[in-house]
C-alpha cells in the first residue's frame, strides 16, 4: 500500500494536483479502521431544468451524496431533508437561487491531449471551467490522453469526464498524418501519427490496438481536411473496404466510430460503412442527410472550428499559429467563407431529420457552439440544450450516467447567469460547475 501511495503521489506532482485531490486519493488508498463519512452537498436552484424539454422548476434543491444525485426536492431545503442524524455542519450548501441550473454540458468533439502534458492539463481545466462536465476526445496522443482520463477519474487532476479515442486513424499522407508538409514543424513537441494505417488488415490491427490501449471509441479520418499542408482535396481517403474493416472491427469490440468527414461523397461513404457519427460534415447534401437519417447516424457540426480558422485567416492576431498558403486557399474555398455559410450543414440536417450533437473541436465552450447552432444553424435554444445533454449522452452511450438531473445519475451540474431558453448566449455565462460530484467552479470560487 505504501508503494502504491508513493507512485500515486509522484503522479500527482506531475499533474499539478491540489491538496484536496491528494486527500481524496489518500482516502481511497489508505487502510481505514472505519467507513468514511458520506459527502453531502445541497444545491439551491432558483430555476431548475431537470431535463431539456420538461417544465422548469422554481426554487428547488438538488441533494448530492458521494458524487451521485440522491434526490430533487421542491423548495430550499437544509440538512434536515437528508435525515439519519446528519449534522448540519457536514452538509455543503451551494446558493444558486438567482441562477439557471441544469445537467452538465457534454462536448462531443474535443482534442485535449495533443502536445505536451502542460497543454493537456490546461485544456482539460478550460473545458470543465467552460461548463463541459463530459467530453468525447476525438483524437489525441495515446500516451497523454489515456493517463489523463484515468487521473481525472481518480480525482488526481482537474477536468471533465473524458471518453478517449486515442490516436485518430488515417491513411499514409492523409489528414491526421502529422508528417504532411510543414504541419509537423508547427507541433510542439513533435507528434507521431500512431494511427496511420493502409489496407484492410493493417486498419483492423490499428483499430484493435487503440482499443487495447484503452480507447472508449474509435476516431477515423475518412476524408482530407483543411488545416494541414496536404494537397489531396477534401473527400474520401480510406477505401470503402478499409472503412468497413475499421467500423466492423470497432463494433465487434463494442466501440462506436466517429468519422471526420468533410466532402459530400466521403460523408456518404462513411455512413454506408456504418459509422455512428459524422464529424464536421461541411459539404453535407440532402442525399447524404437522408442516408444519415435512414441509418441513424448523428451529425456533430463543430461550427466553432471553421469560425475560428476563418477568423485566423481573415483577421490574424499576434500569437496565432502560422497558416500556410495552401491552407489559406482551402479555408477561403470552404462554404463557411461565403456569406451565410456557417451552419449550412446544420440546416441541411434539420430539414432531413438528422440527429444533431454538440462538439467544439479545438476551441471554445459548448455554450459558444450552441450560440452558433442557434444563430447560424437555425436550431431553437431548447433544441440546442437538448442536443448538448440528452442527444450527446445518447451518442456517447452514457444516458444512464448523465444528461439529466435525476436520482441515481452522476452529479454533473452547471448553472448560468441568465436563462438560455430565452437567450442562448446565457449558456456562455457559466457560473457553477460540478462534474462527477467534484465542484470546480462556483460564484466567487474557482480552483486555483
Amino acid at each position: 500500500m505504501k508503494a502504491n501511495w508513493i507512485a500515486l503521489a509522484g503522479a500527482a506532482v506531475l499533474l499539478g494536483v491540489s491538496g484536496t485531490a491528494m486527500a481524496q486519493a489518500d482516502s481511497v488508498l489508505a487502510p481505514k479502521a472505519e467507513q468514511a463519512a458520506d459527502r453531502w452537498t445541497i444545491i439551491h436552484a432558483g430555476t431548475l431544468m431537470t431535463e431539456a424539454g420538461k417544465p422548469l422548476a422554481r426554487d428547488a434543491s438538488i441533494i448530492v451524496k458521494n458524487g451521485v444525485i440522491d434526490a430533487v426536492r421542491p423548495g430550499f431545503v437544509g440538512a434536515e431533508a437528508i435525515g439519519g442524524g446528519v449534522a448540519p455542519g457536514s452538509v455543503a450548501i451551494v446558493e444558486l437561487r438567482d441562477k439557471f441550473v441544469m445537467a452538465g454540458l457534454i462536448d462531443a468533439h474535443v482534442h485535449i491531449g495533443f502536445g505536451n502534458w502542460s497543454a493537456a492539463l490546461q485544456n482539460a481545466r478550460e473545458k470543465v471551467f467552460g461548463g463541459a462536465t463530459t467530453v468525447r476526445d476525438a483524437g489525441s496522443l495515446p500516451e497523454v490522453i489515456f493517463p489523463l482520463r484515468d487521473a481525472i477519474n481518480k480525482g488526481l487532476a482537474v477536468g471533465p469526464r473524458i471518453l478517449a479515442s486515442g490516436a485518430p486513424l488515417t491513411t499514409t499522407g492523409g489528414h491526421g498524418d502529422f508528417r504532411n508538409g510543414n504541419f509537423q514543424a508547427s507541433l510542439a513537441p513533435p507528434a507521431f501519427s500512431s494511427g496511420v494505417c493502409d489496407g484492410v488488415g493493417e486498419c483492423e490491427k490499428i483499430t484493435r490496438r487503440q482499443i487495447q490501449l484503452g480507447a472508449d471509441q474509435i476516431k477515423i479520418i475518412d476524408t482530407a481536411g483543411v488545416v494541414d499542408d496536404s494537397y489531396t482535396g477534401l473527400d474520401q481517403q480510406f477505401t470503402d473496404a478499409e472503412l468497413h474493416a475499421i467500423v466492423d472491427a470497432s463494433h465487434l469490440m463494442k466501440r462506436k466510430v466517429m468519422a471526420h468527414a468533410i466532402g459530400a461523397d466521403g460523408i456518404k461513404a462513411a455512413v454506408r460503412a456504418g459509422v455512428d457519427s459524422v464529424e464536421h460534415g461541411n459539404y453535407l447534401d440532402d442525399e447524404g442527410a437522408k442516408l444519415m437519417k435512414e441509418r441513424g447516424t448523428y451529425l456533430v457540426p463543430t461550427l466553432e472550428a471553421p469560425t475560428d480558422v476563418l477568423r485566423r485567416v481573415e483577421h490574424p492576431k499576434p500569437g496565432d499559429r502560422p497558416i500556410s498558403d495552401n491552407t489559406r486557399r482551402k479555408v477561403l474555398g470552404m462554404p463557411e467563407a461565403q456569406p451565410g455559410g456557417i451552419g449550412r450543414q446544420v440546416k441541411v440536417a434539420l430539414r432531413n431529420g438528422v440527429k444533431i450533437a454538440v462538439g467544439t473541436d479545438f476551441g471554445g465552450t459548448p455554450g459558444d457552439e450552441m450560440v452558433l447552432l442557434v444563430r447560424q444553424g437555425g436550431m431553437t435554444p431548447l433544441a440546442a440544450l437538448r442536443a448538448v445533454t440528452l442527444t450527446n449522452a445518447e451518442l456517447l452511450g452514457i444516458s444512464t450516467t448523465t444528461g439529466t438531473i435525476e436520482p441515481g445519475k452522476s452529479a454533473d451540474i452547471v448553472a448560468f447567469d441568465g436563462n438560455p431558453i430565452d437567450e442562448i448566449e446565457a449558456a456562455t455565462r457559466v457560473v457553477y460547475v460540478m462534474s462527477q460530484g467534484h465542484q470546480f467552479k462556483a460564484p466567487g470560487y474557482r480552483l486555483p
